[in-house]
C-alpha cells in the first residue's frame, strides 16, 4: 500500500527533473543568443538612440537572412569547419542559385563549402546531415574518387568540384543574421 502511494510522487519528481533539464538547455541557448546580440549590437555608434544592432558580426557579409565569413587563410576541410564552429557558425550550405552567385562573386581562390561525401551513405551530405538535392558542379556531377571527399568552389569555373579534404584551402562560414 505504501509503495503504491509513493508511485505518483516519484512519477511527478521524474517529470519535474526532465522539465528542469529542458529549462537548463533553454537557458543555455538564451545565454548564447545574448552573447551573439552583445557582439552584434554596438552602443558607441549612436549613443542618443541606445544600441544599434548590425545584422552580422563585424567582418561578415550579409546576404538574404544569413551572414557569411570569407576566410583569407587556408586550412584543411575539418580544421576549416572547426574554425566556423568556434565562430558560432558552420561551413556554408548553399541552398539556391542566388546564394551560389553571391558566394562565387566574393571568392577569388578555391574555397571549402559545407559538403562532403559519405562512403557509408554513398551520398554527398551537408554539414547539418541533409543529403545534397541540387548541386552546382562544374561538370554535372563530380567523378567520385576515394579521398576527394570534400566539396569546394573552384573559382575558375564558378562551380563546385570535389577535392582532397587534406588540402589547405580558404573556407566560408555561415550563420543566421539578426532579424530586425
Amino acid at each position: 500500500m505504501l509503495e503504491r502511494d509513493l508511485e505518483e510522487p516519484r512519477s511527478n519528481c521524474s517529470t519535474m527533473n526532465k522539465e528542469k533539464v529542458q529549462q537548463q538547455k533553454n537557458y543555455s541557448m538564451l545565454e548564447r543568443k545574448l552573447e551573439e546580440l552583445s557582439t552584434s549590437c554596438n552602443t558607441t555608434k549612436v549613443q542618443q538612440q541606445g544600441r544599434v544592432c548590425e545584422p552580422c558580426p563585424q567582418g561578415w557579409s550579409p546576404f538574404s537572412s544569413k551572414c557569411y565569413y570569407f576566410s583569407t587563410e587556408r586550412k584543411i576541410w575539418t580544421d576549416s569547419r572547426s574554425d566556423c564552429i568556434k565562430r558560432g557558425a558552420d561551413l556554408v550550405i548553399i541552398e539556391s542559385e542566388e546564394e551560389q552567385r553571391f558566394i562565387t562573386s566574393k571568392t577569388q581562390y578555391h574555397t571549402w563549402i559545407g559538403l562532403s561525401y559519405s562512403e557509408f551513405k554513398s551520398n554527398w551530405l551537408w554539414v547539418d546531415g541533409t543529403p545534397l538535392q541540387k548541386g552546382f558542379w562544374g561538370s554535372g556531377k563530380p567523378a567520385y574518387e576515394s579521398g576527394s571527399d570534400c566539396a569546394m568552389i573552384a573559382t575558375k569555373m564558378n562551380a563546385w568540384d570535389a577535392y582532397y579534404c587534406s588540402n589547405n584551402e580558404q573556407w566560408i562560414c555561415e550563420t543566421n543574421a539578426l532579424l530586425p
